[in-house]
Order: C-alpha cells, then sequence, then structure tokens
C-alpha cells in the first residue's frame, strides 16, 4: 500500500523527494503515527490507507519541506490531512467537498476560534492546524480552481524541496500562480476566529 499511495502522490505533488519508501509498525502501542523521512512509523496498530496517506504526503510536506517556525506547522499537517482527502476522492468514497463541507456544517467545532496559521505554542497540535488547515487548502482549491491549484502544490514541494518555508512564502506563490488577490480568503481561513463564510464555487 505505501508503494501504491507514493505513486499516486508523484502524480499530485511531484518527484518523491527520497530514494525509499515503506513504513515501520512497532510493537510499542504509542497509539499515533510518526512521518520519520522515507518510513514513517506506526505505533502499536496497523494503519488504515488514511492514515498511511497522511504520513506518505508528510514526505513531501514536512520531511522535504519543513517549516522555519512552529506558528507555521498547518503546512505540515494541513496538507498532509488533505492528502487524506485527496486519496479517498482518488478511491472513491468521498470528495473533497463532501469531506470539508461535513467539517464546515459542525459550526460549534472549537477550531474556528483556533487560527491554524498562528500555531499556539502551548497547543502547536491543535485540531484547528490539521481540520481547518486542509480546508484552507479546499478554500484555495475552489477559488482558484484544480488547474491552478495543483500547480501551486507542485511549484510548493518543487521550489523549497529539501528547505525551509513559511506561510508567507506559500500564500505569495499562491496569489503569483493564480494571479489572484487571496489575502482576504487566507486571513479568513488561516488568521481570523470565527467561522468563515461560505466558498463560492466556480
Amino acid at each position: 500500500m505505501s508503494g501504491r499511495i507514493t505513486d499516486y502522490w508523484t502524480t499530485i505533488f511531484g518527484p518523491y523527494p527520497f530514494k525509499s519508501t515503506g513504513g515501520i509498525v512497532d510493537d510499542f502501542a504509542s497509539g499515533y503515527a510518526l512521518e520519520n523521512q522515507t518510513k514513517p512509523i506506526y505505533g502499536g496498530f496497523e494503519p488504515d490507507e488514511g492514515i498511511i496517506s497522511h504520513e506518505l504526503a508528510h514526505q513531501w510536506f514536512g520531511d522535504s519541506v519543513s517549516i522555519s517556525r512552529w506558528k507555521d506547522l498547518w503546512l505540515n499537517e494541513g496538507f498532509a490531512t488533505y492528502a487524506e482527502w485527496l486519496w479517498a476522492e482518488h478511491r472513491g468514497q468521498a470528495t473533497a467537498q463532501q469531506t470539508f463541507d461535513r467539517h464546515y456544517a459542525n459550526t460549534t467545532d472549537p477550531m474556528w476560534n483556533y487560527p491554524p496559521g498562528v500555531a499556539q505554542k502551548s497547543d502547536l497540535f491543535n485540531n484547528s492546524v490539521y481540520i481547518r488547515g486542509a480546508m484552507a487548502l479546499h478554500a484555495l482549491r475552489t477559488t482558484v480552481g484544480d488547474d491552478a491549484f495543483f500547480r501551486i502544490i507542485r511549484q510548493w514541494a518543487s521550489d523549497h524541496r529539501h528547505g525551509n518555508a513559511t506561510t508567507g512564502q506559500f500564500t505569495a506563490l499562491a496569489e503569483r500562480v493564480s494571479g489572484q488577490r487571496l489575502g482576504e480568503l487566507f486571513g479568513q481561513w488561516l488568521f481570523d476566529k470565527g467561522r468563515p463564510a461560505p466558498l463560492t464555487r466556480i
């Protein structure tokens, strides 16, 4: 499964940034997975496709393109979570839009009061960094269209391969590739408290 998912990610994210891939299922029941370069570790459980797709997406977003500062953690976790949605879409299980809609419908979720673009040092791995971070990417995709969105993602992985990057660099790239002003979009989804307005679909 790891090889099949990695092969698919190369068609979405660009060339695999390392020389090998795989995974390790440890007998220590940590209850979580960790995205080590080339071989994620699954702590005492057999991972499903969603978890594998998440951890392998980290090879591009987190292990190759690494953040320069912790407050930009959504660039790792939001991207890997959105990869889960893309894998489910690829497998015909649920579209990314359907997954987005399910989370957006939960009006009382605490993530609406936690902007993912400024992760808090006392609560770095807040659910907002994962889910609302992924929702920010889907909002971008909906706004600029699939062609521009996937060009942005591939360019991001290529430009910062084996390097460090920030949210500001990502938003600048998105505007440059799409030719659109996206400050309001990113402001609502990454930096403002509160549930953003519904998406306008193109």
